[in-house]
Formats: C-alpha cells, sequence, structure tokens
C-alpha cells in the first residue's frame, strides 16, 4: 500500500490506497499457500485478505469515479 497525503474529504487520516500491486501480491500470497499445501485455515485467511483488497479497491475506484463525475457536473 503506498502512502499518500489524505484527500481533503476524507474523514480523517488514516486513509490508505489499495494498489493493483496490492491486489497482486495478495492474490499470489494465497495462491502459493494453496498451491504449496499450507494449512487451510491459512489458505483461508490469505483468501479473505485477497478479497477484503478487492473490494476496497472496488470502493476507492466507485469513489473516485463520484467524485470525478461531481467535478465535472459542476463545472
Amino acid at each position: 500500500m503506498t502512502p499518500h497525503t489524505p484527500r481533503p474529504d476524507a474523514p480523517d487520516d488514516l486513509t490508505i490506497d489499495v494498489t493493483d500491486a496490492d491486489v497482486r501480491a495478495a492474490r499470489d500470497a494465497w495462491a502459493a499457500a494453496r498451491d504449496g499445501g499450507a494449512a487451510e485455515a491459512r489458505v483461508e485467511q490469505l483468501h479473505r485478505g485477497y478479497e477484503r483488497l478487492v473490494r476496497t479497491q472496488s470502493r476507492q475506484l466507485g469513489e473516485a469515479l463520484r467524485r470525478r463525475h461531481v467535478r465535472a457536473a459542476e463545472a
């Protein structure tokens, strides 16, 4: 996850941006555990983390599109 300057509309300074690299790393860790014979609990834990990052990034993208749409409408 990349550090960044908080957005002015962010509720506080504890926000993060999930990058494509973050999602890839989580996916790769989950796949390596799954294919490498890791304990089922570990595989499930990594998969949940991967899914959480995908959902978070999707929300981020949606928020960014909404902000752009609002700015375009205000122009």
